[in-house]
């Protein structure tokens, strides 16, 4: 069934492809930029001064341009169709404008405002439709691009670790896995250019696996997404958008880039990137290319008494072994641009290798370490069937290799500790229509395939099978002062367990057997959600969501010693292999207010999450191969808790920011909270920042403070760990360079060297967290 699938997939696309080539020789090579329909436009500042280098972006179509000297910006052969449009630059405040176009051309001009304050404008990531964000029903933050190249880190989590709502589960530098509300692994999805990322992210030590660079901006929804992006998702989504393709709209091309380079002098780590494209009227190609490598990570000297399960324990910073990394990244896109709507193909290559530093009291010369490779094929089109209805296919094909070796001698000798090799398919047809003027919304069907091989010894999961499918609608209702969005869907999994042997006697006979097996998941989600907005400035937001999520094959099968946890584990269908394992399912509450009011920005949440039958590991009091026995279950989790974040101006070189979080976690079965419960954080900066500072543009300094409170509230398999504070600064500038702005930012983190270990990092028991490190990146864009 599977492959007669992907056959009338791949004779589907192939067919577009055909067609679309067909459309455009035929029609789009005769039309000249005087009878193409377009949305063009001016844009100034308060003073009516034409502003260059505004990036503008209808996002709905992946479409971008930016405005010359004169402030100029034109989108040719655009359909007619209504479309919101974003306007940034930074030093400015974002801007939004909603675009009907009805004739062959729109103009219109734009004002920004000088401001210091950072706020998004536009959410794409919590509804199948660009919205404006004083329209969103959830709590959303955005990190823009400019922001990215300023906070950049080692890897995703890091680099968002500091929004408020979010952590970073660490191990070392080199891996992080982001949590959002408390929850993380398969209850948090990410999504790369409408692709859901697969990552084998059951494991503690596997994080997502995708490129920093090249990176228009990243969205976090906070809150289950079930109903836009199906099982999973259920404490947020993390959105990671890639630039879109430029296309010219003159009869020359347009040739466009970026150079990256940086690095961090905490695990003496450099990197560089280089992006390449070229955009004519209707079509445009774009690559990029990247390499990263780092050393062993170094905290700071002497010593920090921690606590541990065992009790007190002294840890000795320095280096830490065996704590390197280094990843190739590469991909390319290819995109056609007409009346017809646009259609992007895409390809992504990361490969990394991870060093894993273990207790020097155990293993002081253990070598431990993983490859991961990653590739991912995409299909992406929006066609205009009429100016009120679109259609949006998105396919993708994922192949994940993973190996874990015990040793670096292992590594050489290819003597692989676990194998995993997983294969994706993911695929959704969303038709999105415009009713009436105040009334829109997306109707559609999504189907998943994967494929799962075990190939070393270590059987941590068995082979298996997986076939996912979902229908799904959701519409909108604008209103004078409010805004009303509901939607439902509907998903089904099968999942088939093939013949999998764990364990083999000295002759090779199996003494582990698991044989076939299938099993059965639905659930049906949906939200509700309402935005009251009785002016620009302020408008409140609530809405009810349910979410779920299938239990991993881990969750149901483990059976084993997990290296990454030091646990011997047990699945919910090894323990009881009559058992009926359900789904988590999680009703979510929300509530919050955004007040964007002249030099003041507030925007505060609160939430509620029920996760029914939420699967846990129990400790029994066992032991197996040396190891604590704990068994998988299943009972009521509750996730309660906060974010909120402050901006004021008061004069117009200074901006203070507040912005923190809390969470407050419980599972009902043990009375105690959920392990690897974030601390309240609290963050804290001062950015003076001046607009021309003779050649240079929004010349900065700043200086800030993250405060991260004890964590005292643990579950019995975790230790209390202390509070810390840590300073940071940073430095750097705008420049104009090659037709586009180009950037340098120096930065200190942990300024003070402070010894500390935080209480979401894996090695938190025997080293502490790395120490001071004085990073430099500078952004070389290009445009011609």
């Amino acid at each position: 069934m599977r492959k007669t699938i992907n056959k009338y997939i791949l004779m589907f696309t192939y067919l577009v492809c055909i067609l679309l080539y067909a459309e455009y020789k035929g029609i789009y090579a005769q039309t000249s930029l005087l009878n193409a329909s377009g949305i063009s436009g001016i844009v100034t500042d308060k003073n009516e001064k034409p502003l260059e280098y505004v990036t503008v972006t209808i996002s709905d179509l992946g479409l971008i341009s930016t405005t010359d000297r004169y402030g100029k910006f034109r989108f040719s052969g655009v359909a007619k169709g209504q479309y919101l449009l974003s306007f940034k630059r930074s030093g400015f405040a974002s801007h939004s404008l909603n675009i009907n176009l009805t004739s062959n051309d729109t103009f219109f001009t734009v004002t920004l405002e000088e401001s210091l304050i950072e706020t998004p404008v536009i959410d794409v990531t919590g509804s199948f439709n660009t919205t404006e964000i004083s329209k969103s029903i959830f709590s959303v933050t955005e990190l823009t691009n400019r922001n990215i190249t300023k906070s950049r880190s080692q890897n995703l989590a890091e680099t968002i670790q500091n929004i408020p709502g979010l952590s970073n589960i660490s191990t070392g530098s080199g891996i992080g896995k982001p949590v959002i509300r408390g929850l993380t692994s398969q209850s948090v999805l990410i999504i790369h250019d409408g692709v859901k990322q697969e990552s084998q992210s059951w494991g503690d030590e596997h994080g997502p696996e995708l490129s920093l660079f090249d990176l228009d901006r990243i969205e976090i929804l906070r809150g289950p997404a079930s109903l836009i992006y199906g099982a999973d998702g259920i404490g947020g989504v993390i959105n990671v958008i890639s630039k879109p393709l430029e296309f010219s709209n003159l009869e020359m091309p347009v040739y466009y880039g970026n150079i990256v380079l940086g690095e961090f002098s905490v695990d003496r780590q450099y990197f560089g990137n280089g992006t390449f494209g070229l955009g004519t009227k209707n079509f445009g190609i774009k690559g990029h290319f990247g390499y990263r490598k780092s050393g062993n990570v170094l905290t700071p000297k002497g010593t920090l008494t921690v606590n541990t399960i065992d009790g007190i324990r002294e840890i000795r910073g320095g280096e830490l072994f065996n704590s390197g990394s280094k990843e190739l990244e590469g991909g390319a896109n290819l995109g056609v641009n007409g009346k017809f709507g646009t259609l992007n193909l895409g390809f992504e290559l990361f490969d990394r290798e991870l060093q894993i530093h273990e207790d020097p009291l155990e293993a002081p010369d253990a070598t431990p370490n993983q490859k991961i490779q990653t590739k991912q094929f995409s299909f992406e089109g929006n066609f205009n069937i009429s100016s009120k209805i679109k259609l949006e296919p998105v396919l993708s094909y994922q192949l994940q290799s993973r190996k874990e070796f015990e040793s670096s001698e292992n590594n050489e000798a290819g003597i692989d500790a676990l194998h995993l090799d997983l294969k994706t398919f993911d695929g959704a047809v969303k038709l999105h229509h415009q009713l009436q003027k105040n009334i829109s919304g997306t109707i559609g069907i999504s189907y998943n395939d994967q494929v799962n091989k075990t190939l070393a010894d270590e059987k941590l999961i068995p082979n298996y099978k997986a076939y996912t499918m979902g229908v799904f609608l959701m519409e909108k209702l604008e209103l004078r002062n409010f805004t009303f969005s509901a939607g439902a869907r509907f998903d089904s999994k099968k999942l088939n367990i093939e013949t999998t042997v764990f364990e083999t006697d000295s002759a090779g006979n199996p003494i582990k057997l698991l044989n076939p097996e299938q099993l059965s998941f639905s659930a049906v989600t949906g939200s509700f959600g309402v935005v009251y907005s009785p002016s620009d400035i302020f408008n409140l937001f609530a809405n009810i969501g349910r979410g779920w999520r299938a239990p991993s094959e881990f969750e149901l099968f483990a059976d084993g010693v997990h290296e990454g946890t030091q646990r011997y584990e047990r699945g919910l269908k090894t323990t009881d292999p009559g058992a009926v394992p359900k789904p988590e399912e999680s009703v979510n509450i929300d509530l919050g207010v955004r007040l964007n009011y002249r030099d003041l920005n507030i925007q505060l949440s609160v939430f509620r999450n029920q996760v029914d039958n939420f699967i846990y590991p129990s400790i029994t009091g066992d032991t197996l191969e040396n190891h604590p026995v704990f068994n998988i279950k299943q009972d009521k989790s509750t996730f309660y808790g906060y974010e909120y974040s402050i901006q004021y101006q008061p004069v117009k070189w200074l901006v203070l920011m507040a912005s923190g979080d809390f969470v407050k976690t419980e599972n009902n079965a043990t009375g105690m909270p959920i392990p690897f419960t974030p601390p309240v954080k609290n963050i804290f900066e001062l950015k003076l920042q001046k607009q021309n500072f003779g050649k240079l543009l929004n010349a900065y300094f700043k200086i800030g403070a993250k405060v991260v409170s004890a964590q005292n509230d643990v579950d019995i398999m975790e230790a209390k760990t202390m509070g810390y504070t840590l300073l940071n600064a940073g430095i750097g500038f705008d420049l104009p360079f090659a037709g586009s702005i180009a950037s340098l930012d120096v930065s200190v983190d942990n300024l003070a060297d402070i010894k500390y270990v935080d209480h979401l990092s894996r090695y938190k028991g025997y080293a502490m967290n790395p120490g001071r490190s004085i990073n430099a990146q500078l952004s070389l864009p290009f445009r011609f």
